[in-house]
């Protein structure tokens, strides 16, 4: 199969293309960054590095393509509304329409568990019945739900859409690895009320395990939450993760209903101050990672034969034995 790729310099995106490869299919990836490529490591794998938001040249270069799969997103949660909408909504939109015209048969994009996290009834096991709640509090769910519902409802006889929307995303070069393993380390990251509360987790092997199942379904219009299976204590995967890359692991903790004072109360510093850098705490922060928040992964299991390959052990094996 022949696939384009958006995101292949991000974390997600640089795992995808690999596993994409190995499966034997031919990628066009679109790199931020191609200089930083070593093409000749590169077996399969053509570098696109053509404007997303141009839509005739886009259109152009997906003639032939048989799948699109969108993981390039903004993920800043910080003061980033507007790049947020530019990005993860504007041109998700312009690169449906480009494959659209192209003729491409198949879109998978890449959503986010979050968009079904609702900030006012409990969040454990959620499937995909639920009905997607308001999160303008939170600009990034937001703007990947946004997303989402435009590419499913792009959905057609021509077309086939599929939104992949994976729990917490983890292994080697992941947030823990990019931000919040050193923020441990300088004693700046601590608990919600111990952390002692239920969280779904997705390894980037089982995300790349379900998209290789999804570009051999026929499912259109549809979405599947993907994850590692069953939901563990928040504190016990954290915990994990960070000693597998050989962080601190912390001992703050604040109870969970100081979290939405203290963070808006540093979003206003933040905001009203000639302060640097980022506020420690923000809403969405709290939100994606203060609550219980477990998905069902029994659609993915029935419609697209999704089973989870890798477990905690191994994924934690594999970072211990080769940390950042």
């Amino acid at each position: 199969m022949k696939i384009f790729l958006t995101g292949a310099s991000g974390f997600v995106g640089s795992y995808l293309a690999q596993s994409l490869i190995a499966a034997g299919h031919e990628i066009v990836a679109h790199y931020r960054s191609p200089q930083a490529l070593n093409p000749k490591a590169q077996n399969n794998l053509e570098v696109w590095s053509g404007d997303l938001n141009d839509v005739p040249s886009l259109a152009k270069r997906l003639q032939g393509i048989d799948c699109v799969i969108h993981c390039a997103a903004q993920m800043k949660l910080w003061n980033s509304k507007k790049a947020l909408h530019e990005t993860n909504v504007l041109m998700t939109k312009n690169i449906v329409k480009a494959a659209k015209q192209a003729g491409v048969a198949q879109f998978i994009y890449m959503s986010d568990a979050s968009v079904a996290k609702d900030p006012s009834i409990p969040n454990l096991e959620v499937s995909e019945s639920r009905a997607l709640p308001s999160l303008h509090k939170f600009p990034y769910s937001h703007s990947k739900s946004l997303a989402e519902g435009y590419v499913l409802a792009a959905g057609d006889e021509s077309i086939r859409t599929i939104s992949l929307r994976p729990a917490t995303i983890w292994g080697k070069g992941d947030l823990i690895d990019r931000i919040l393993g050193k923020a441990a380390n300088l004693n700046q990251f601590g608990w919600f009320n111990q952390g002692h509360y239920l969280f779904s987790t997705c390894n980037i092997y089982n995300l790349c395990e379900a998209v290789n199942k999804a570009l051999l379904s026929k499912a259109n219009r549809e979405s599947f939450f993907i994850s590692d299976g069953q939901a563990l204590l928040f504190r016990q995967w954290m915990s994990r993760r960070l000693l597998a890359g050989h962080y601190k692991v912390p001992t703050l903790s604040i109870p969970r209903f100081l979290a939405w004072p203290l963070a808006r109360f540093a979003e206003n510093g933040w905001n009203y101050l000639p302060l640097r850098g980022e506020p420690p705490l923000i809403r969405e922060m709290v939100h994606l990672m203060a609550h219980p928040f477990s998905v069902s992964i029994t659609k993915a299991q029935e419609q697209l034969a999704y089973e989870p390959l890798y477990g905690m052990d191994e994924g934690m094996l594999e970072i211990e034995k080769n940390p950042i």
